[in-house]
């Protein structure tokens, strides 16, 4: 007697369908993972830079937008901002080139394999290489391009070799370490002449040094060539038949003595009537500081140029706008190549012989003196000497009496 045993074929449907039902779920999965470790990577990346952004003077929401983010730092660096734009272009030219020179050696290679001409082995082996290829040469000028960005961003944050290479090759930590740590933007390496010191001499403000009264070098008295003058009496024509002149009554002296007198003697001037001791004293209290002798106050700026304060409030800033309460401040730009002064970033006051500085809600906020600590925004601080305007170093001269 025979027996047949016969499979369930709606069984065998079902463990096909939940294969197929498993193996897609893992990868919806997968893919999940990616997207959220892509968009982890992404909002990292954007809050680092965005604070490297704010250290270097430069709008911190840039860094949300991709290609423009890399785009400001290529012009940060000196260079080009559309070098991004050429990196992201040359990524998606390379893909496509890729793809489609690796759709033409796989048809190659099943043609060869199929119609028995050519090698099939040779086609499916340079349809993995070719695409691979074109990846690296990509890559490797990517590279290139970002070493070359780094090192001047580097050299501009005080940074040396070891923090290019960690740029080109892991972008987000470079960031990191920058933005959120103790790095300061020194600004990029002038080009050309280096900035001396002697482009600002020749214009000196400080007026300490002039001699305080100059009346001393004015000509003399025409002493040495004196006027005609009055002619003597021995040029009277005298008769024949006078006796002998007599020298001390005929050629008067004191004439030309009065010619030859020193210029610096005045004649003497009147004097004084006499005055009480209390009046003397009256008279010494409204003795005039001479004007020489005045404070001639003046600020030194990040180029090496010398500004006098002709104000007793001075507000400074890359385009600095006086105050509501100081409408009669004298303003004083500051060219700012480390690009960390705001528009309008401080206020100096003088009161009587002191100074003060006031920060006017700057962004990178003011340092007094060898302080590494800001001040506090709106509060006055005695100054006197250097003090930091963001990364940009002034010296006040308050001058002396």
């Amino acid at each position: 007697m025979l027996s047949v045993t016969t499979a369930n074929p709606l069984a065998s449907i079902g463990d096909a369908a939940g294969t197929v039902g498993g193996a897609l779920a893992v990868s919806l999965l997968g893919v999940l993972v990616q997207l959220v470790l892509l968009a982890a990577v992404y909002v990292w990346t954007s809050l680092a830079l965005a604070a490297v952004f704010r250290k270097a003077g430069l709008p911190s929401g840039r860094a949300w937008v991709p290609v423009l983010n890399i785009w400001m730092l290529f012009e940060l660096a000196g260079m080009k901002g559309w070098w991004a734009a050429v990196i992201v272009g040359g990524g998606l030219l390379t893909a496509i080139i890729s793809s489609v020179a690796g759709s033409l050696l796989l048809q190659s290679a099943q043609e060869a394999a199929f119609g028995g001409g050519g090698d099939g082995a040779g086609a499916i082996l340079a349809a993995s290489v070719v695409p691979t290829l074109l990846f690296l040469v990509f890559l490797a000028g990517v590279v290139i391009l970002l070493v070359r960005m780094m090192g001047p961003l580097n050299r501009g944050f005080g940074r040396g070799g070891g923090f290019v290479a960690l740029g080109a090759l892991l972008l987000p930590v470079w960031a990191s370490v920058i933005g959120w740590g103790a790095a300061r933007w020194q600004g990029l390496p002038q080009k050309g002449l280096p900035p001396t010191p002697f482009a600002a001499e020749p214009v000196p403000v400080d007026t300490r040094g002039v001699p305080a009264d100059t009346s001393g070098f004015a000509p003399p008295a025409p002493t040495s060539a004196p006027g005609p003058g009055t002619p003597a009496a021995a040029s009277v024509p005298v008769h024949p038949w006078s006796p002998p002149p007599l020298a001390p009554v005929a050629a008067p002296v004191p004439a030309p003595a009065a010619h030859a007198a020193p210029p610096a003697a005045p004649a003497a001037p009147p004097a004084a009537p006499a005055v009480a001791p209390g009046e003397q004293t009256e008279l010494e209290e409204h003795t005039v500081l001479a004007a020489h002798r005045r404070p001639a106050a003046s600020l030194r700026l990040p180029t090496g140029q010398t500004v006098a304060l002709t104000s007793d409030t001075i507000v400074l800033g890359r385009n600095p706008a006086p105050p509501s309460d100081a409408p009669e401040a004298q303003p004083i730009a500051i060219d700012d190549t480390t690009r960390t002064v705001s528009k309008t970033h401080a206020l100096l006051r003088r009161t009587g012989d002191a100074w003060t500085i006031t920060d006017l809600a700057s962004t990178n906020g003011v340092v007094v003196g060898t302080s590494d600590t800001e001040i506090t925004v709106g509060t006055p601080v005695p100054l006197a000497g250097r003090f930091l305007l963001g990364d940009a170093e002034l010296t006040l001269d308050a001058g002396s009496r």
